[in-house]
């Protein structure tokens, strides 16, 4: 039978220094401050075409074979050291999927949204935000990721963005950039 008795005998056994206590106490918050283990995850250091598989595949898939070229009537897809890339300077993106019909090789794949990864970034110089009077990239964007609010602020919806582009195509102040969503993870 575990009365009082027994647990004083077996405190009186069990000493602990003010430092072990302190040690055990603190022990779960250092743990907490180590750097969590990372993995590797892949993002893309340049503009693909739509439908472009995970960068590590696509770099194994894609042997430059120019398919994809060939078939984008708009012109926008290069190659770069034999891999395809997404030039949205002079024209944009109309998510036609020729380029993955065009692709035998499996870098680029239908099953995947259509979405270059590319988002707006919309610059102070925005005319839209002095006034009413510019709103393009707003009617331009098919995919309605652009809104101006009530304080004439320009918002992106990058969930609802697919990086077509349009929207810096039609601005002619060149306040809009494109740039690689940092998260962006297709498939």
């Amino acid at each position: 039978m575990r009365d009082a008795r027994y647990y004083r005998a077996w405190m009186s056994v069990r000493t602990i220094s003010r430092r072990a206590l302190f040690r055990s106490l603190l022990q779960p918050g250092k743990q907490a401050l180590l750097p969590a283990p990372t993995t590797q995850v892949w993002r893309r250091q340049v503009p693909r075409p739509p439908q472009a598989v995970v960068e590590p595949l696509f770099l194994q898939r894609c042997d430059g074979c120019g398919e994809c070229v060939q078939a984008c009537a708009y012109g926008i897809i290069y190659l770069d050291q034999q891999k395809a890339q997404l030039q949205v300077d002079y024209a944009d993106c109309n998510l036609c999927a020729d380029c993955t019909r065009a692709c035998s090789k499996a870098a680029l794949d239908a099953t995947l949204p259509m979405d270059t990864g590319l988002r707006p970034v919309i610059s102070s110089q925005c005319l839209g935000r002095l006034d009413d009077g510019c709103r393009l990239c707003e009617t331009a964007c098919p995919a309605s990721a652009i809104f101006f609010n009530q304080h004439h602020q320009p918002v992106v919806k990058k969930d609802q963005c697919t990086g077509c582009g349009k929207c810096k195509f039609v601005c002619y102040h060149g306040a809009i950039t494109l740039t690689i969503k940092a998260d962006f993870y297709p498939g």
